[in-house]
């Protein structure tokens, strides 16, 4: 899809496009109609148009559907990812703390650094599918300083082990999230949906009576552009309005580097006690 139409927000977007289809599908058969006095007045002909029309609605529905189902699902599994990400640079955070030596207290603040430049440094570049060298960094460096700590009891052999593989799934996390940097429906899906809008507007040209064509078609039109819109607005998993955000990583940024073992604050700020 074009990226600049991301820009819009979702209000100008769907203002655009159901401008564009109501001056195609009516305005534009209307004034040639006037124009060329073209007022055919054959039954079979409308008749034929009319059941077409209706086909074709339904399948452009069906496609717009499913592919807004599929944008979704999209959506929805980066949030999960995001979270996930979130709880495993807190759990990382607490296990430094649990293991209790000076070393640990200064990979806390690279941790911390290591969070906050995913916001401000990776964040940005997700919409483009990049990724920051200066995270990139940050996280080597939380992995080198974790296998050059030195346990001096068991208790702290237990936590390296467990910081070491709390590391590993960070890394996989993040490198889950690089890649749905580049999720977006496949160039078929809007190939078809281009094509059945087209060919619903060509139809829809072949109304009989004029208010028909008016109020059937342009109300219809109307209909499958605001889907169309809903669709490029949740299209792009980093990009436009809609886009991913890091919020439940910057809740848990204030909160590494502190001793208290208490719960996860995504999870309950996600699910509040009442």
């Amino acid at each position: 899809m074009i990226t600049w139409i991301h820009a819009l927000t979702n209000i100008e977007l769907g203002i655009l496009l159901m401008s564009i289809g109501i001056t195609v599908s009516t305005v534009m058969p209307i004034s040639i109609r006037y124009h060329f006095k073209l007022d055919y007045k054959s039954d079979a002909l409308a008749k034929s148009a009319e059941e077409s029309f209706k086909l074709v609605t339904t399948m452009t529905l069906l496609l717009l559907a499913f592919c807004l189902v599929r944008a979704q699902e999209n959506h929805r599994n980066v949030e999960d990812l995001v979270a996930r990400e979130a709880t495993i640079v807190y759990k990382l955070n607490r296990d430094l703390g649990s293991y209790g030596s000076e070393e640990a207290t200064v990979l806390q603040a690279k941790a911390r650094s290591y969070a906050q430049s995913m916001i401000d440094d990776e964040w940005p570049l997700l919409s483009t599918g990049g990724r920051s060298v200066k995270t990139s960094a940050l996280l080597d460096g939380l992995d080198d300083g974790s296998r050059q700590l030195i346990p001096a009891t068991q208790r702290q052999q237990i936590a390296q082990s467990e910081i070491l593989n709390i590391l590993a799934q960070m890394s996989d996390v993040r490198e889950a999230r690089l890649s749905a940097s580049h999720l977006s429906l496949p160039l078929y899906y809007w190939q078809a949906i281009c094509c059945s809008i087209m060919v619903l507007i060509v139809v829809g040209w072949f109304q009989h009576p004029m208010f028909k064509l008016v109020i059937y078609v342009g109300g219809v039109v109307l209909g499958v552009c605001l889907m169309l819109a809903l669709l490029i607005a949740t299209d792009g998993v980093f990009i436009g309005q809609n886009r991913v955000t890091p919020l439940a990583i910057e809740r848990i940024v204030p909160l590494i580097g502190l001793a208290e073992k208490h719960s996860f604050p995504v999870q309950s700020q996600m699910s509040p006690t009442l």
